[in-house]
């Protein structure tokens, strides 16, 4: 059991070196030198990563049945849940209730993902670079770690605890009430958001898809980079 006050770990929450791109870590491609099918694999990963869209050249390319493309997409809003259960909201005691309305939140989230991906472009080293453009979704940017921190708070101060001398005496069974009366109420406070979700500016990557001979294999720290940027987290440190 983890007994302390919310901002606690808040101000000691290490970065997660977590992403919706660690399911499909590790593709090689059998991708020729056309840079149209280069392209085509940057966009189709996307779509499937962020929106669940299976693009027929995608799926042909990547040998993938719509089954396991949505097993992928499933996998992928599973990591960010428990990036945001564990990292940003904090909840000690996720109930299947609370998980199963974060990943329907993610899923409307990641609706709204805004990204462009451009030309290919072969470098002299052999390799192609394609160019992607993100407009990063700025719903976590209307609520903060002390709106959260708030939320649990109140939830304290109407039990009556307001040390953390108090907090530490209470049973598990206790605290978990308390955890799971936060994480509704956090949930809550962003379905609220949603109706105003909006994007900030726009931010350029490259992803590099390396030439390794006999296969063309796209680099997942650039992959990485775009994931970190689609979602705004800055007003949580990330």
């Amino acid at each position: 059991m983890k007994k302390r006050m919310k901002w606690m770990a808040m101000a000691g929450a290490a970065v997660l070196a977590l992403s919706l791109t660690a399911c499909g870590s590790g593709l090689s491609l059998n991708l020729g030198n056309e840079k149209e099918r280069m392209e085509g694999y940057v966009q189709g990963y996307l779509d499937l990563t962020y929106l669940g869209k299976l693009n027929e050249d995608y799926q042909t390319e990547m040998e993938l049945t719509e089954e396991e493309a949505q097993e992928r997409y499933e996998e992928g809003i599973q990591v960010e849940v428990e990036f945001f259960e564990s990292g940003v909201g904090l909840i000690d005691y996720p109930t299947e209730e609370i998980t199963q309305r974060l990943t329907e939140l993610y899923k409307e989230i990641y609706s709204h993902s805004d990204y462009t991906v451009g030309a290919a472009t072969k470098l002299d080293s052999g390799n192609y670079a394609v160019e992607v453009t993100v407009r990063p979704i700025d719903i976590m940017t209307k609520v903060s770690s002390e709106d959260f921190q708030a939320i649990f708070d109140q939830i304290l101060t109407q039990r009556g605890i307001t040390t953390q001398e108090q907090l530490e005496a209470l049973s598990e069974e206790e605290y978990q009430e308390i955890d799971g009366e936060y994480a509704h109420q956090v949930v809550e406070l962003l379905e609220a958001q949603l109706p105003g979700i909006g994007h900030g500016e726009a931010e350029t990557f490259t992803v590099q898809i390396e030439d390794d001979g006999d296969i063309w294999t796209p680099s997942q720290d650039d992959f990485n980079s775009i994931d970190l940027a689609i979602i705004d987290y800055s007003n949580f440190g990330y």
